[in-house]
């Protein structure tokens, strides 16, 4: 299977496929998109089959097509949301009261569970399927409610500012995480991406998330945050959320956050961030560049994937920067 030229190097196990008639076309949008109710396609003509790769990253599914003639799908898309960058041709979306037609550069969500037409032609894609129960965990942890799910309120960017941070944060993704094997499959880093990119999925697209309710920590005594830092510490080498940190400190989400604030002036996720600095200094101490040990390595073995912002926080906590620290 060949690379994607944007990644540079294949770090996954893309999944290659070609599609060559209706069935096919049928079976792929259901286990993409949608269950699919009617499909009407330009088959037979040289170069119009539908031809892409897929792969998962975590939960997360990833997958690039490329169409070069005109397909139009019908059904109710299921179990993932589904955002699709349209690099190239025409695409148009619509939920029978609208139609959304992408151009070339721009974006659209596909939401869970509504019935939705696509029409297609000459188009090449990339699209993120990110689950709806990864949407709702996020949706909570950061806006508090009480487990109803997240709903989509249209397909278009709220902004085209905000379609750009999509745009952007898709890039990152695809030409720093998914170019390196190391950080593809760093369970740190793929537990940050997933969040990342339902986070950026919520902020761009217009959804009915639960408005937060203010509330302070009430009687949350200082145990319940010691248990919650004593889950970061044990599980430093993966990706804990704020709802698993919850769940193992017998708190809510927000009543976490608050705690944390008032008894160690700090958040989870930044308390989460010192601790794998302190594991990725611990790992530099013992380091030998002789053997082959690196920064850039050592940093992405803990979740730092930006090397500039990794050596800035080293110096802050380290008072020297992390080059040194290895060569000592």
């Amino acid at each position: 299977m060949e690379a994607d030229p944007e990644a540079g190097v294949q770090p996954l196990p893309w999944q290659r496929y070609t599609m060559t008639d209706a069935d096919e076309v049928r079976a792929f949008f259901r286990a993409t998109f949608a269950d699919v109710t009617a499909v009407l396609s330009e088959f037979g003509a040289e170069g119009a089959k539908p031809q892409g790769m897929r792969a998962m990253l975590g939960d997360v599914m990833l997958h690039g097509m490329r169409y070069s003639a005109r397909i139009r799908v019908e059904g109710v898309t299921h179990g993932l949301v589904s955002i699709i960058h349209v690099r190239d041709g025409r695409l148009s979306v619509s939920d029978r009261r609208d139609v959304h037609r992408v151009a070339p550069g721009q974006v659209a969500l596909l939401p869970a569970e509504q019935l939705l037409e696509l029409e297609c032609e000459a188009v090449e894609s990339f699209t993120v399927g990110l689950p709806t129960s990864l949407v709702d965990e996020v949706a909570h942890s950061r806006f508090g409610g009480d487990g109803r799910r997240v709903r989509f309120a249209g397909t278009r960017p709220v902004s085209a500012g905000l379609e750009r941070h999509w745009l952007g944060t898709l890039a990152y993704v695809r030409q720093v995480v998914l170019a390196d094997l190391d950080l593809a499959t760093n369970p740190l880093i793929i537990g940050q991406v997933r969040h990342m990119l339902a986070t950026a999925a919520l902020a761009v697209f217009p959804s009915g998330t639960v408005v937060p309710q203010p509330r302070g920590p009430g009687d949350i005594a200082p145990s319940v945050v010691r248990r919650a830092m004593d889950h970061v510490e044990a599980h430093s080498d993966r990706y804990v959320s704020l709802t698993e940190l919850a769940e193992a400190a017998g708190v809510s989400a927000r009543g976490l956050q608050y705690a944390f604030r008032r008894y160690q002036d700090t958040t989870p996720a930044r308390y989460a961030r010192r601790v794998r600095l302190g594991r990725a200094h611990e790992d530099l101490l013992r380091g030998d560049p002789a053997a082959g040990d690196t920064v850039a390595a050592i940093a992405a073995r803990w979740g730092f994937t930006d090397a500039k912002r990794f050596a800035t926080d080293y110096r802050a906590a380290y008072g020297q920067p992390p080059s040194r620290t290895l060569r000592s």
